[in-house]
């Protein structure tokens, strides 16, 4: 009976002592995962915010932008003299009219954007391009034999008054207004998607120059 007892008080300590290394190894497992979890979320203090860049490609507007357009007429004449009998002189005159639909525009898949900041976009605009679109263009002569014979063609007219409706339109004034109103409209529209434009160079205005 002796001999009994002493071999259970011997088993209860083994089995103590296996417990307890056991319930060590689990707490020090624990302890190391907990650790390990502290290094790879970092406390509030330690939080870093990543900028986020801009993917402007996901916003480029595309196509055509009109910054000035106006419709010009513009003409041109001229004058000949038709003699009849070789001595009896009759004079002709006609004129080329030309109605025209003028414009500036802007080729928005050339404009360059550069991200600067998380909200910001530096804007770099490319050269206008005038174009130009013929509404009308009467012919009117004094003698429409006459003319058939001696200008089959008024071609020749045509683009001079062509070059006239240019000169009347395609002037430095026009062209810094029609700068300025790209400025306005592509930051307008950049504004809507949420981000301010700033452009390289800046178009100077007279009258304000608060806008980036």
């Amino acid at each position: 009976m002796r001999d009994a007892l002493l071999w259970l008080r011997r088993i209860n300590k083994v089995t103590l002592t296996v417990a307890l290394v056991v319930i060590a190894a689990v707490l020090a497992f624990a302890a190391y995962g907990i650790l390990r979890l502290s290094h790879a979320i970092p406390s509030h203090g330690d939080i870093r915010l990543e900028q986020t860049p801009i993917d402007i490609e996901a916003i480029r507007p595309r196509g055509e932008l009109y910054v000035a357009t106006a419709i010009i007429e513009e003409y041109v004449s001229q004058y000949s003299t038709e003699f009849h009998f070789g001595i009896v002189p009759e004079p002709h005159s006609c004129a080329q009219i030309l109605r025209q639909k003028v414009s500036y525009v802007i080729d928005l898949d050339q404009v360059t954007y550069v991200a600067d900041t998380p909200d910001t976009v530096i804007v770099q605009l490319p050269p206008l391009r005038y174009v130009a679109s013929t509404q009308d263009s009467p012919f009117l002569s004094d003698d429409d034999e006459f003319w058939m014979d001696n200008m089959p063609s008024t071609n020749d007219m045509k683009r001079e008054v062509e070059a006239k409706i240019r000169q009347r339109f395609d002037t430095p004034a026009n062209r810094r207004k029609a700068e300025q109103n790209a400025e306005a409209s592509i930051r307008l529209l950049l504004h809507q998607l949420g981000y301010v434009a700033r452009f390289a160079p800046h178009i100077e205005t007279e009258d304000n120059d608060s806008n980036p």
